[in-house]
């Protein structure tokens, strides 16, 4: 929220007392995980920040009721970030499945299906388009665009339905201001190893009246790209065949929001942007275009929108004919809610609302059976949350949602969760809820058949899955002084009726045949195989943190996570990409108001990159952990230009790919950053 809405949001009055009391905190947020420069960690207390992804209205970061973490624009600007992925590697719990040079976003020892990403609260999905994963639902939007991003790390499908079985990353952008403001950031970073590919961006964000008190805009867009690495990078694999390196990543954006104030109880949103997204050979065009409306009034807050997009891919789902196979994605999201206080026995601050989602997907090259070439999907739920102010010291939230899916039936997402202060430093928290994960589009598709095994057998959809189910429980506690701050997390988490991702399957006709997913076999004798509901998962682990400011000028910041995540259907086999230890560690110096410095590591862990589906660890392959540490530093010439410059990885710790399963690592860089106000 900026200014000008901040000010409005008090003059109507919030339907919270204590959200409108912390109002004015939402300007500038910092966590002690990612804090940005001390002066800045100085000035504000985490605790009495306001985070929107943790519950459905407005709470203080001290009472929200999840593990949650929150990186800041300062915390962008102060550091070497390539993409929003970049922000992400330094959160306690997250992990990254890397296969492929890919860099998907894990929660809490589960992949990437299992993280629903949001932008501005509004669901985003490219699944349907690219059915053996992409990366591309975390950077939608550029850097030059983010206000922050919360991160909600375990289950949160009591609030966003299928999809939170994990946890919620809401990228959160820029708001329009009362004065016309902008920027311009331009960005490059250059390799040591010239067989490394070099990466920019420029970008810039601005922002102003159209018409004085009433009506506002703000416009974003940014190109930022990677060159690809060279073939000769990496070793060729044992078996003699080249391993690529990263590809070239070419992306472009543009996003224009309008907003009216129409009177001070409503004001209406209206967004359109356009992206698109190169990687290697597969290109997403998305059309985006939503209408919110925002009512504030004297029985509480209201929000309803309207939001969805188009998804082209012009490469598709594969090639094996050797030509292109084109598909596009549509989504719709249709959702509202009402936010209201009610002095019941206790005070009650009660959200009631319900969203209708539809997805369809239009591919003649994979859509082939009976069905045609088109397939789609809707599901519509209520959902219900109540924050219970039981004692001045004690929230309890309770939360449920109802889904009806059209292919499964119901559902129901039942949570609970506490919070309680021993002290105004020290603060309890835990909780237990159910989750659940809808199958995709394509793989309830019973017309759907995907080329696999190199073009020698086939997947298909399965009309008879079941909802992925999960149960989560978690306690904590958080600590928090002027000088020093920690928190201790730990939780377990289960998954039932997993449906193995990609399924099973071999281009050997015999051996096919003992596969319990066997269909059949085509005309010209390649066997076909469906995904089933047949694993069953398991994560648990400990997430810790500490912040130590021992002068005004200095912030130390480190965490650490354990994870011990496995596949319980599989004699416990370990998940592939899930390190079992990770930590992080960063120095904040403010040398003065106008320069500052920070020295940051990263440790990772070894860890699976390949574990049969059986568990048979024979064949299972593994990595060695690694270190990587980066120095930047930022230089405010004056208030309308900043300088940033900084070595990525300056012990040059580069990691080269040996086979089709690992992962390159940079080695060291220089990058170069700087910025005009306006």
């Amino acid at each position: 929220m900026t200014s000008r809405g901040v000010e409005k949001a008090l003059k109507n009055g919030l339907f919270c007392k204590k959200t409108q009391t912390n109002a004015l905190n939402l300007l500038l947020m910092s966590t002690a995980l990612t804090c940005s420069t001390a002066a800045v960690a100085q000035e504000n207390n985490l605790l009495d920040e306001v985070v929107v992804t943790a519950s459905a209205s407005e709470v203080t970061y001290k009472n929200a009721p999840a593990s949650i973490s929150v990186i800041t624009a300062e915390d962008l600007e102060n550091q070497g970030a390539k993409d929003v992925r970049s922000l992400l590697e330094s959160v306690e719990g997250l992990t990254f499945n890397r296969a492929g040079n890919q860099s998907k976003v894990q929660i809490r020892g589960l992949n990437e299906n299992y993280t629903l990403f949001l932008i501005d609260g509004k669901r985003v999905t490219s699944a349907p388009n690219a059915f053996r994963g992409n990366d591309y639902d975390s950077g939608w939007v550029p850097l030059e665009a983010v206000e922050r991003i919360e991160i909600v790390r375990g289950p949160m499908s009591s609030l966003y339905g299928s999809d939170a079985i994990g946890g919620v990353v809401n990228i959160i952008t820029k708001k329009e201001t009362e004065e016309w403001h902008g920027s311009l950031t331009t960005e490059y970073t250059l390799q040591e190893d010239r067989k490394s590919g070099d990466y920019g961006r420029t970008g810039f964000n601005v922002s102003g009246p159209l018409l004085k008190d009433k009506l506002f805009m703000r416009t974003y867009g940014s190109w930022d790209f990677r060159r690809q690495d060279s073939g000769s990078l990496n070793p060729d694999s044992p078996s003699g065949g080249a391993n690529a390196g990263f590809a070239k990543s070419d992306n472009k954006y543009i996003d224009t929001t309008v907003t009216w104030d129409v009177n001070e109880e409503n004001s209406l949103d209206f967004n359109a942007g356009y992206s698109k997204r190169t990687h290697d050979k597969t290109t997403l065009d998305r059309v985006s275009g939503g209408i919110t409306h925002h009512g504030s009034y004297e029985f509480g807050e209201t929000e309803l929108r309207a939001f969805g997009d188009r998804i082209e891919n012009s490469y598709g789902h594969g090639n094996a004919a050797g030509e292109d196979m084109p598909n596009t994605a549509y989504n719709f999201t249709g959702d509202g809610k009402v936010n209201f206080d009610a002095d019941l026995l206790v005070p009650n601050f009660l959200t009631v609302g319900a969203t209708y989602q539809h997805q369809s997907l239009e591919d003649k090259f994979v859509l082939t059976g009976e069905g045609g070439s088109d397939s789609s999907i809707w599901q519509a739920a209520a959902f219900i949350e109540d924050r219970l102010e039981i004692t001045d010291s004690f929230e309890l939230t309770l939360g449920g949602r109802l889904d009806k899916h059209e292919k499964f039936g119901w559902n129901a997402s039942p949570r609970v969760y506490g919070v309680y202060h021993f002290t105004d430093a020290l603060t309890f928290k835990g909780g237990w809820s159910s989750s659940f994960k809808a199958p995709t589009l394509l793989q309830l598709s019973p017309n759907w058949k995907q080329v696999s095994c190199g073009g020698d057998c086939f997947l298909e959809g399965a009309e008879d899955l079941n909802p992925e189910v999960g149960s989560s429980f978690e306690v904590g506690f958080k600590y928090d002084q002027a000088k020093w701050s920690a928190g201790l997390t730990g939780f377990h988490n289960t998954i039932k009726d997993m449906i193995q991702f990609p399924p099973a399957r071999t281009a050997d006709v015999a051996v096919a045949q003992t596969y319990s997913n066997y269909v059949g076999l085509t005309s010209d004798g390649k066997p076909i195989f469906k995904f089933e509901n047949i694993e069953e998962a398991r994560t648990m682990g400990i997430e810790a943190n500490l912040t130590v400011r021992p002068i005004d000028e200095l912030t130390v910041s480190a965490n650490y996570t354990y994870l011990d995540a496995k596949n319980t259907s599989a004699n416990d086999a370990p998940l592939a990409f899930q390190p079992e230890h990770s930590a992080n560690i960063k120095l904040d110096y403010a040398f003065n108001e106008k320069l500052s410095f920070a020295l940051s590591a990263n440790y990772v862990g070894e860890q699976y990159t390949s574990v049969p589906a059986n568990g048979d660890m024979t064949y299972a392959r593994k990595v060695d952990g690694y270190v990587t540490a980066d120095f930047t530093g930022r230089y405010d010439v004056n208030e309308n230009f900043t300088l940033r410059a900084g070595v990525l990885n300056i012990a040059d710790n580069q990691i080269l790919k040996t086979d089709w399963d690992e992962f390159n690592i940079d080695g060291r860089r220089y990058f170069i950053s700087g910025t005009t106000r306006f």
